[in-house]
């Protein structure tokens, strides 16, 4: 009997063998795990997008797995718990807390997080370059940007003198006093006090606004917190109500009708956090893969809002803005 020649052998071996992507069963497939605060959070489109111009498609080359703490911070451990008892290949976090119970949950499957809070100095990383443990991801907060944020509402409102700063009162202590810490150093360099308004409850929203105001308090920072996010419509509504300056830390603010609003474009981040998966999953090492940070913060500014609640707003802010609204 003859030999095949070794190209035709190799031929017929390879009609022999299924691609590798049918070959996969489900279970050998990367499993990209995910932790969320509510249910909403699993469907964060930016990410799942970000992921499809990567290739991925789920069910065919990787396998989704969402565990949610149903809104309740007690349930996050739990939930990043089951995602490492279901052996994620990478877990996958958007937040301080739901980062933090990630954190507890695993020293060795690598987490790409896209938390609030200085990486470094709340301790998810050793530093931005060099992560140097399991967690990587991309940062959206630094002192300076909360700095930055107090020094345009003080532009906008130049005789300001007590300012009230908005937090939930079940944000991690930690997170808070960061925040606070920002506010108080804006302070001391534009001159004005800080009073703290805590809210336990969102039905809490409307007592919290009326306290700030009845205390003297002439504007009003609503820290970056989840809590809040699903909330813009009623503290437009409260903040133009009461009178009251505002700045906020989401650009969908100011398009509702609030003040002003100056920050990172969260839908960016939320797609690039999907690079860090793919290069994971091609066998890069969290350790090794420098925390990025936002390069660009847009600064909107409704022009009605303000003339709306008597403050003119000077031509250099104006000049600044990344968008006015007329």
């Amino acid at each position: 009997m003859k030999t095949l020649p070794l190209f035709l052998a190799l031929v017929c071996v390879n009609l022999l063998v299924p691609p590798l992507a049918s070959a996969q069963s489900s279970d050998k497939m990367p499993h990209i795990g995910f932790l969320a605060f509510q249910e909403g959070g699993c469907r964060n489109e930016p990410f799942h997008r970000g992921l499809r111009e990567l290739g991925y498609v789920e069910g065919k080359n990787f396998t989704f797995d969402c565990r949610h703490a149903r809104g309740q911070f007690e349930a996050l451990d739990d939930a990043a718990v089951a995602l490492v008892h279901a052996k994620a290949d990478v877990i996958v976090v958007f937040g301080h807390a739901p980062s933090r119970a990630a954190q507890r949950a695993t020293k060795e499957i690598p987490i790409v997080i896209a938390a609030s809070g200085e990486p470094v100095e709340m301790g998810f990383v050793q530093s931005l370059a060099r992560p140097g443990g399991n967690i990587t991801g991309v940062s959206y907060f630094y002192t300076e940007l909360n700095i930055k944020r107090l020094e345009y509402l003080k532009t906008l409102v130049p005789n300001l003198k007590r300012l009230a700063v908005l937090v939930h009162a079940n944000v991690p202590a930690e997170l808070n006093d960061v925040y606070l810490r920002d506010c108080k150093a804006a302070g001391k360099i534009f001159g004005f006090e800080i009073q703290t308004v805590k809210f336990a409850e969102l039905k809490d929203l409307d007592a919290a606004f009326s306290d700030t105001v009845r205390s003297g308090a002439q504007a009003l920072f609503v820290a970056p917190m989840r809590e809040i996010a699903a909330e813009i419509k009623r503290l437009v509504e409260l903040s133009n109500r009461h009178r009251l300056p505002t700045i906020h830390f989401r650009k969908t603010f100011a398009k509702e009708g609030g003040l002003m609003s100056y920050g990172a474009d969260y839908a960016v981040l939320y797609h690039r956090t999907a690079a860090y998966v793919d290069k994971i999953l091609k066998g890069a090492k969290a350790a090794e893969l420098p925390v990025e940070q936002p390069t660009k913060f847009e600064l909107v500014i409704n022009l009605k809002t303000a003339k709306a609640l008597g403050l003119t707003v000077p031509p250099e802010l104006l000049l600044r803005a990344d968008e006015v609204i007329r």
